[in-house]
């Protein structure tokens, strides 16, 4: 059953879409006419009876919608249902109904990340808007701690979490496929202190850094803030050493170029570590312990160097 009767949409406040897993049918009638209160702020009212289309229908209204999931009862079964919580969760904020909020069932579903509980008999048309409103800000708030998390808000390159995590998908892709994939992790050195209107001048440089370097890879390849000086590349598919060598001499190129920065032209220097799969290492802790050796050793052997682990 799909609400096809929609308010008509209000500016400045674009739908929310509330998507009900209930098998309830006076529930769906409740919720039709609550969610027809307040026209001027127009919720789409869709009922569902699985987690399956309950994750379809929220994927469909993007940033816009929440699930209601009905875990009135209180049962065993209930607590079945519980593991659908986080799938439908990947999909959108969900709320949960519940015969009273201190129930088992209750505390169960948010540990199981639901983000709000309602008990039916405070179910309003009020309360149903505070809730919605509440479900959709804090999932906004929790994808901007994730991409704070994730990418590095000075380069907007991956983080070093996020570096790992990609790392770890490389070295299963490359075992299934028997493949081979090079790490350069780059160390630069010599980066300016000092601030100027538009920020700390490391931050600058790096961020310059990163523009520069970016055009020299493939599609394919990953850059990523590593540590505070150290950017961090993974290039897979990339079996001749011969090639891998060519990306580091253009890396190298790139960072010798002087930075234009409010402190004038900037010389800096660079020590590239490379690691390759599988012959430095099969896994990809060992792959950045030998990448970090390898630049260690660089930095040792004189400015703008580059060696393989």
């Amino acid at each position: 059953m799909t609400d096809s009767a929609q308010p008509p949409e209000t500016a400045g406040f674009s739908a929310i879409t509330l998507v009900a897993l209930t098998g309830d049918t006076a529930l769906a009638t409740t919720l039709q006419a609550q969610v027809g209160e307040r026209p001027q702020e127009p919720i789409e009212l869709v009922i569902t009876s699985n987690p399956d289309a309950t994750s379809k229908a929220l994927s469909s209204a993007g940033d816009r919608g929440a699930a209601l999931y009905d875990l009135r009862g209180g049962g065993s079964t209930h607590h079945n249902l519980l593991s659908a919580i986080p799938i439908i969760s990947r999909a959108g904020p969900v709320i949960v109904l519940v015969d009273n909020e201190a129930s088992q069932i209750a505390q169960a579903a948010l540990a199981a990340g639901a983000i709000d509980v309602i008990a039916v008999g405070d179910l309003s048309a009020v309360l149903l808007r505070r809730a919605l409103r509440y479900a959709l800000a804090r999932r906004d708030s929790e994808r901007k701690l994730t991409r704070l998390r994730l990418f590095d808000p000075v380069t907007s390159l991956p983080s070093q979490i996020l570096f790992w995590e990609i790392l770890s998908l490389a070295v299963r892709r490359a075992k299934r496929n028997r493949d081979f994939f090079a790490i350069l992790l780059v160390d630069i050195e010599n980066l300016p202190d000092g601030q100027s209107e538009d920020g700390p001048y490391q931050d600058l440089a790096l961020r310059e850094l990163s523009e520069r370097i970016t055009p020299i890879l493939r599609g394919s390849d990953t850059i990523a803030r590593f540590e505070q000086q150290q950017l961090a590349i993974l290039a897979e598919s990339m079996p001749r050493v011969e090639d891998i060598q060519i990306v580091a001499e253009k890396i190298i190129e790139e960072v010798s170029r002087p930075l234009s920065l409010a402190v004038g032209p900037v010389a800096l220097n660079v020590a590239i570590g490379i690691a390759l799969y599988p012959t430095s290492a099969t896994g990809a802790e060992g792959l950045l312990s030998r990448a970090t050796d390898a630049m260690l050793l660089a930095r040792e052997r004189g400015t703008n160097q580059f060696v393989f682990a």
